[in-house]
């Protein structure tokens, strides 16, 4: 069995405000840090109604006769 052994550095590699600034940004919204737009679900299930109901017959259904 192949065993390694690896060093630790013992200087920060960063300082505690740049780790805060790291943590900001991670739980920050994207569209607040990037001005991208965000992933909205309930939009799409509009387009897709929206379409559903372009796509729909118009007409009024014919009443049977005997």
């Amino acid at each position: 069995m192949l065993a390694q052994t690896t060093r630790t550095t013992r200087a920060p590699l960063a300082t505690q405000a740049e780790i805060d600034a790291l943590g900001t940004l991670i739980t920050e919204d994207e569209a607040a840090v990037s001005d991208a737009p965000t992933y909205q679900p309930e939009a799409a299930g509009l387009l897709l109604l929206l379409g559903l109901l372009l796509l729909s017959p118009h007409k009024q259904p014919k009443e049977k006769t005997r």
